[in-house]
């Protein structure tokens, strides 16, 4: 029963359901806590404790059942109040839409209905899965599964060159681990979205994602595997021409190439539309104040933020293969000299310090402009803050790894590094109080049972919200390693590599903080980034806007003229364009037959009828008809908006 409930849920209505779980804990509790049953003794203690638990159960479920009850009868009175309203008695919508489903299956689809409605109508939310698909991502792990032995073998045996060289293991940390964690990422992206699918949180919604198009979180994954598959290659191949002395580093900067070709590819393979939209978006995000901020900017923001060490890494890649002329060299001994402007001394740490900051920076100019825009100083303004307080943990942190050497005989001395201390504590601080508070509004007042977190819950367990709670705190303040090897030469040593580490943990910090963000977002409409839609009731104007139809018809995959091939998009967006001719404007109000013909080939002909018989219509429809299809009681209606 248990779990007929909780999928059967409705989330919105989750506070309303019946504590199933939590009375199950009440009867083991007072199982547990019950006095030992006395074989042939005195067992009234027993029969007195189980006694008062059946009043204080019983009552409880009263409570319950009262709660029940009360929700289904104010449904049973709204329900009865709105079946009388006109906007609900009135037909002629229905009798609309029926109207020109059965113009377009007749005109478009030669009589067949369904796929005229497979075009017309918005599919369900449950993706159905593609057999190719799963078969190619199995057989893109089954190879993981293959190669990761043999790069722990490779890596463990092949230790020197055939001429007795080392092999350059640092310099491969760095050039690899970016895309390492680029393509772990992805990976967790996949996982997030069957997550979200499995759990009914609407991303398609929040994201604003075409329905009909879009990435189903199998293909997420196999891209992420295939780009797996291609980064262990590259890193055998490495190994390999490393030991026959023979250009290794070239490997790496094939894979960085390679990877930037199938995201920038223009051919229709690989997802073009998909690759495509998430540019645009990349582009949003790094032209940030200039454009209004949607939840996929902020989101994506966000997922930025997680990969810092990515951005650190560009100066020491660029760095390598520009001003290092020995990467070109089979000698793995020689020093990696660098002699680039900004490849050495404090203009290196200028230029490290401007890419940790971007990511911040990103963020912190979203906040600004959603500020800009709903003038709301909260949370905007403190968002903004938390943002901020990276550009300082970020310079405190530069000016500390610049003076390291200035004061290697009393490292105690240097100053930056309890400045830094301090900022990183208070901007820790502050994020994580944001992530529990406002991302995923959590510790809510009115949480009820829900002790500490808030009062819907999506998830099955309430175990979930408290691990990713613990998990966040510890993953939050992990950066204080970094404490302990500023005083110990021999982990500095392995510094490369102790960073990492940390971005791995930042990147699954990331990866749990996303269920629980588009589930708060999914509830509450926490960022107010239109998950919940409006949608406007007022008297509708009867003129026809035909440059808007004629657009439409020519963009959007959804109905498009014959005649005009156009690419599906991933996204599609509203767009205003109309004719702006206001004599070319009456002229198809009051003849629209002829803007009918050169739209519509002109074999169908008697879709030209049809059109005139629907304007006809609309026409004749007063505007004291159209009046009354809106309620006119105020409790309904809110400034001629009904939310749904």
């Amino acid at each position: 029963f248990g779990e007929h409930l909780t999928a059967h849920m409705t989330p919105e209505w989750s506070s309303q359901y019946i504590e199933y779980e939590y009375m199950k804990e009440l009867l083991e509790q007072a199982l547990a806590e019950a006095p030992v049953m006395i074989n042939n003794g005195d067992n009234r203690l027993r029969k007195q404790f189980f006694r008062e638990v059946d009043v204080s159960f019983f009552q409880y479920c009263e409570k319950q059942a009262t709660k029940i009850s009360t929700f289904f009868a104010e449904k049973l009175a709204e329900k009865a109040h709105i079946d009388l309203e006109p906007f609900h008695t009135s037909t002629k919508v229905t009798e609309l839409i029926r109207d020109i489903e059965s113009i377009f299956t007749d005109s478009f689809e030669s009589g067949n209905r369904a796929e005229a409605m497979k075009r017309l109508r918005v599919p369900p939310l449950d993706e159905k899965k593609s057999p190719m698909v799963a078969f190619r991502f199995g057989l893109f792990v089954g190879m993981l599964c293959l190669l990761l032995p043999a790069l722990f073998a490779f890596t463990t045996q092949l230790n020197r060159s055939q001429s007795n060289k080392p092999l350059a293991w640092r310099e491969a940390l760095l050039l690899y681990r970016s895309t390492f964690l680029i393509i772990i990422q992805i990976i967790f992206a996949g996982i997030n979205i069957y997550g979200w699918s499995s759990s009914g949180v609407n991303h398609i919604l929040i994201f604003e994602i075409d329905p009909r198009h879009h990435l189903t979180y199998q293909r997420i994954l196999e891209i992420g595997t295939a780009l797996f598959v291609l980064w262990f290659l590259s890193f055998i191949g490495f190994i390999l021409a490393s030991y026959f002395d023979h250009y290794p580093f070239i490997q790496p900067l094939i894979l960085v190439v390679v990877l930037i070709l199938f995201v920038i590819n223009p051919i229709p393979i690989f997802y073009r539309e998909a690759r495509y939209w998430f540019l645009r978006k990349l582009a949003r995000v790094f032209s940030s104040p200039f454009h209004p901020v949607g939840f996929t900017d902020f989101w994506l923001g966000d997922q930025l933020t997680s990969l810092e060490l990515v951005f650190f890494d560009l100066e020491s890649f660029f760095c390598f293969y520009i001003s290092n002329r020995a990467w070109w060299s089979t000698d793995l001994t020689s020093p990696a000299t660098n002699h680039g402007t900004f490849c050495t001394g404090w203009s290196e740490i200028l230029l490290q310090t401007i890419l940790l900051m971007l990511p911040s920076w990103f963020r912190f100019a979203q906040c600004i402009r959603r500020y800009r825009d709903t003038k709301h100083a909260f949370p905007h303004l403190v968002n903004a803050g938390k943002y901020a307080s990276g550009f300082f943990v970020v310079i405190t942190n530069s000016l500390r790894r610049a003076t390291i050497k200035k004061y290697a005989h009393k490292e105690t001395a240097n100053p930056f590094l309890f400045l830094w201390i301090i900022v990183s504590i208070i901007g820790t601080v502050y994020k994580l109080t944001w992530d529990l508070k406002m991302d995923w509004g959590f510790f809510d007042k009115k949480a009820g049972t829900n002790k500490y977190l808030r009062e819907q819950l999506v998830y099955s367990s309430k175990i979930y919200y408290y691990v990713a709670i613990v998990e966040n705190i510890l993953f939050r303040f992990a950066w204080t390693i970094n404490i302990f090897i500023h005083f110990h030469e021999y982990s500095a040593e392995y510094a490369d590599l102790i960073g990492f580490c940390f971005g791995i943990v930042e990147i699954f910090r990331r990866f749990i903080w996303n269920f629980f963000r588009l589930e708060n977002e999914h509830l509450n409409n926490c960022g107010q980034f239109r998950a919940v839609r409006d949608i406007s009731i007022s008297p509708m104007s009867t003129g026809i806007d035909y440059g808007l139809i004629d657009y439409k018809l020519r963009k959007q995959p959804g109905i498009r003229a014959r005649n005009r091939i156009v690419p599906k998009e991933t996204i599609i967006e509203e767009d205003n364009t109309s004719i702006t001719d206001v004599s070319t404007r009456d002229e198809i109000d009051n003849d629209p037959k002829p803007f009918a013909h050169d739209l519509i080939p002109m074999h169908n002909n008697t879709i030209v009828d049809d059109v005139n018989k629907i304007d006809k219509q609309l026409k004749d429809t007063s505007s004291a008809d159209l009046h009354s299809l809106i309620p006119q009681d105020e409790s309904d209606l809110s400034n001629g908006i009904v939310k749904v």
